[in-house]
């Protein structure tokens, strides 16, 4: 039976009330371990078998059935409001409007909003069939600190949430732990504070590690700051220099940060840089014997990239080599919404590559994909895939645009040129980012 396509599979198993051997068949581990194998195009990333060996042959079911749910409502229309329900009256109709700020799953049962008025909600969601009727986990207000970044540490067990003062004069992060296995006699779980330090302006957090206890601070356009918010512990790194009389270049904001292994991945306006982590502001960064170089990828001259969205850092960390891997959704202004794929390799070579998984044009064509003119006896050259569709969405804005965890699933929030109704177009990438 275990030679029978998915689909009979499935279709004996809904058979179960009637046969006892049934029962005992879909109870068999292995039917679970193939399905895992077959469908491993549903799953929001390939599971090794270390991984499945860990689980019962109960969450190999349920993992099977929920990734077939998400994988077919994915793409379906949503009408079900959840987080903003009411708005507040007043004649301040732009200040009037919660606005969500960051909208992210955690730890896969937790949903996180952090709001632009100063407001925390976390939602737990016990039954991913009914996700409407989560329960509200942990919830936090205030008038004078804002959420603005958030970071779970690699076990999942502890959340940590950044938050800036209204004057811009301090930073502090606040921790909850997600670990399920406390008792309600210890009452509900609540945000702690875990450290606090000084900021400048311009200085704005653009992301925090709850491993390492540090948080990145975009700075100037000529550095950026390094601070480990237990040990008040900090560092300034000065950012690569544009070129000189590189006009397009002069403006590099940095949009994005993540520490990758013993690098700081930065990406900017029109680049992508590496820097060395430097390793006395935490425990968690080891002294190493070599000097690690400062990396770059250029995007080309027209392309400017001012928000990305970027998936969960990959790692493979063995005797030979030390590769850090993750997928990146950007949107320019006039060429549209675009996916890639960075590698930084820290050994045996460091370097830094940059490639395009896919493109959405949504005004005039990329010249990221536009090679010079061919001899006649030359191929064309090889189009990149394009996961969103190739249709052309001409004048059209982005608004907002997000990717999961893993690179498989995506939206953005465009409208035309002619319209002011916004439209919610949601992605599934069918190849492994």
């Amino acid at each position: 039976m275990h030679n029978l396509p998915v689909e009979l599979q499935l279709q004996v198993a809904s058979f179960l009330d009637t046969s006892t051997s049934l029962f005992q068949f879909t109870h068999d581990r292995s039917l679970w371990l193939t399905l895992i194998s077959r469908m491993s195009h549903v799953l929001p990333r390939s599971l090794s078998d270390s991984e499945t060996a860990t689980l019962s042959t109960l969450q190999l079911e349920r993992l099977i059935k929920t990734a077939m749910h998400v994988e077919q409502v994915w793409l379906l229309p949503r009408k079900d409001t959840f987080l903003i329900k009411e708005r507040c009256d007043s004649d301040d109709i732009e200040n009037s409007i919660p606005r969500v700020r960051y909208l992210a799953f955690v730890s896969d049962h937790h949903l996180l909003s952090l709001g632009s008025e100063g407001k925390i909600n976390l939602w737990k969601i016990n039954n991913v069939f009914a996700p409407f009727a989560a329960e509200l986990f942990v919830t936090y207000a205030s008038s004078t600190w804002y959420p603005c970044a958030y970071h779970l540490n690699t076990a999942g067990s502890v959340l940590a949430i950044a938050l800036t003062h209204v004057e811009l004069v301090a930073a502090r992060v606040l921790t909850v732990s997600l670990d399920n296995s406390g008792s309600s006699e210890s009452g509900p779980p609540v945000l702690v504070t875990r450290g606090e330090f000084s900021i400048f302006p311009p200085q704005v957090i653009r992301a925090i590690d709850a491993d390492l206890e540090l948080a990145l601070l975009s700075n100037t356009a000529l550095s950026f700051e390094v601070v480990n918010w237990r040990t008040k512990a900090q560092a300034t790194v000065a950012l690569r220099a544009n070129d000189p009389g590189d006009l397009v270049s002069q403006w590099n904001g940095i949009t994005a940060m993540r520490i990758c292994g013993p690098y700081i991945l930065v990406f900017r306006m029109h680049t992508v840089e590496a820097y060395p982590l430097p390793s006395h502001l935490s425990s968690g960064v080891g002294e190493r014997s070599d000097i690690l170089p400062q990396l770059t990828f250029r995007f080309p001259h027209t392309m400017t990239y001012r928000r990305v969205s970027l998936t969960k850092t990959t790692c493979i960390n063995d005797d030979e080599s030390e590769i850090y891997g993750l997928s990146a959704l950007a949107n320019d202004l006039f060429h549209g919404i675009f996916l890639f794929y960075v590698e930084l390799t820290v050994r045996p070579l460091s370097s830094l590559s940059v490639s395009p998984l896919g493109v959405r044009p949504m005004a005039i064509a990329s010249p990221q994909f536009i090679a010079a003119p061919l001899p006649e006896d030359l191929p064309p050259p090889l189009v990149p895939p394009v996961p969103f569709g190739a249709v052309h969405d001409a004048r059209t804005f982005v608004s907002a645009w997000a990717l999961g965890d893993y690179g498989k699933r995506g939206i953005w929030v465009a409208r035309s040129r002619t319209s002011m109704i916004r439209t919610v177009v949601a992605f599934t990438n069918p190849r492994d980012c």
